[in-house]
């Protein structure tokens, strides 16, 4: 008898990495017509702060965390129906969490042109399952006799990284500006798994279910791996980890950007972006799992029923036979999931304007698309807001609010996109925050013959009087 690979370990690894960061893949959506809030710019590179300076404060400019489900919320496992959580589900759903600490955030306007450099901690996870493996668990396999199942939509992956992101924003004219943000990425650790197909068939004259299954996972991550005498993993442990070299390695470098533009005509404003289209290259304590098996189960009779016990170890056994993990060291990349805004804001009154945001994110198998309806501050000096409701992650229950306060050259901002989950959040599928404090100069040239017109340094120089 083959002994079992002992994976508790590792997966362990994986689940703790997974749940370590859960604080994405969302920025905020209410920030992204904020644009007196310099931190817009992380969402939209084309938004230039009105002030000359930007000093965030280190550690404390920008702080963002996020967990959103796309399938269910906590209710939904209270009192668990199976059939009916099913039924909710949709084709593919996913789970993401993400965290993000700007450490260094610098901006610096001269004339036309917005420069901005800032050095940020990252760390993400998505986990994605289909609804029809859900379905085959809890209604069985009859409903598909004849019709095999074959589904890539399963798997999980989860990234720790280093972002130094230099942007640069131009006002081509008082109409239109862009914005382009290049980011030099140091992975620190990750586990990728890949899309290999899962096959299930029921045989049409006795039922019994047929599973055929290849998988993959890739990690960059110190462990211990070790292997049986026919060359098999048998055990897989987490390796010691140096803080220090764990924090400046330099190994796994990636490169992304985003890109951004704003365009005025009359009372309407368009403006659009693309965040994080880009990868990582993992070198260092990188290695590549794998496994492809199958199984066959032809149900219970009446004689496994008496003998519980014997039939679940010649289960056990079977199924043992079938996962023979092979491991070797092998380098990979892995993508990061790009989201696209697309927003159009219609000014109302003077200090008012509405907006509206069509948000995509880019994950396995399926984008995740959500809509933003806002309504925003404009043309004010000291305190700006903006409240939303978005449609996002399969619920109609999101309301956000987003205040910013300048007190002289210092400001701060709060940010969520669903304040409901604050209050219940047992209802809640998204539940994010955005927090920042920062130092601005060179909002204060008033001049003689100029008025201010907002926000920040904007003054319009009146006609003299007769």
């Amino acid at each position: 008898m083959n002994k079992v690979p002992n994976f508790c370990s590792f997966k362990l690894i994986v689940l703790l990495l997974f749940i370590a960061i859960s604080a994405k893949s969302q920025q905020s959506r209410t920030l992204f017509f904020m644009h007196n809030v310099p931190q817009a710019s992380y969402v939209n590179p084309a938004i230039q702060p009105s002030c000359k300076y930007f000093i965030g404060v280190p550690v404390l400019s920008s702080l963002y965390a996020n967990g959103s489900s796309t399938g269910f919320a906590y209710n939904d496992l209270v009192g668990f129906n199976p059939q009916a959580f099913v039924s909710n589900l949709h084709s593919v759903d996913f789970l993401t969490i993400e965290t993000h600490i700007n450490i260094i955030s610098l901006g610096y306007k001269r004339n036309d042109y917005y420069y901005s450099f800032n050095i940020a901690e990252k760390v993400f996870g998505t986990g994605f399952f289909p609804k029809i493996l859900l379905d085959l668990a809890v209604n069985g396999n009859e409903q598909f006799i004849g019709d095999p199942l074959v589904t890539r939509s399963i798997g999980a992956n989860a990234t720790h990284l280093r972002e130094y992101a230099f942007g640069i924003s131009q006002k081509v004219s008082d109409d239109y500006t862009w914005g382009l943000r290049g980011k030099l990425l140091f992975g620190k650790a990750n586990v990728t798994t890949s899309r290999r197909p899962l096959l299930f068939s029921t045989d049409e004259v006795n039922y019994n279910l047929y599973t055929e299954w290849g998988f993959q996972v890739n990690s960059s991550i110190p462990l211990n791996v070790t292997k049986l005498p026919n060359g098999n993993v048998d055990g897989v442990e987490l390796g010691e980890i140096n803080p220090i070299s764990y924090l400046l390695n330099r190994s796994n470098l990636g490169f992304a950007a985003d890109f951004g533009f704003i365009y005025t005509n009359d009372k309407t404003t368009w403006s659009g972006s693309v965040i994080d289209f880009g990868f990582v290259n993992w070198q260092s304590d990188t290695r590549e799992f794998t496994n492809t098996g199958s199984f066959a189960f032809s149900g219970i009779t009446i004689n496994d029923a008496l003998d519980v016990d014997n039939f679940v170890q010649s289960l056990r056994d079977s199924l043992t036979n079938q996962i023979n993990v092979k491991e070797k060291a092998k380098s990979y990349t892995s993508m990061l999931p790009t989201k696209v805004n697309i927003g159009a804001t219609y000014s109302f009154h003077t200090k008012f304007n509405a907006g509206v945001l069509v948000r995509t994110e880019f994950y396995p198998r399926r984008p995740v698309p959500s809509l933003t309806l806002s309504l925003n501050t404009k043309n004010t000096k000291k305190v700006f807001a903006g409240v939303s409701y978005s449609v996002m992650n399969g619920s109609f229950l999101n309301f956000g609010i987003g205040v910013g306060v300048r007190l002289g050259a210092f400001g701060l901002h709060v940010v969520s996109d669903n304040v409901v989950a604050f209050f219940s959040p047992q209802n809640a599928h998204t539940a994010n925050a955005r927090f920042g404090m920062d130092f601005v100069f060179g909002c204060s040239e008033k001049r003689k013959g100029f008025k201010y017109s907002g926000p920040g340094c904007n003054w319009e120089q009146q006609p003299r009087k007769p």
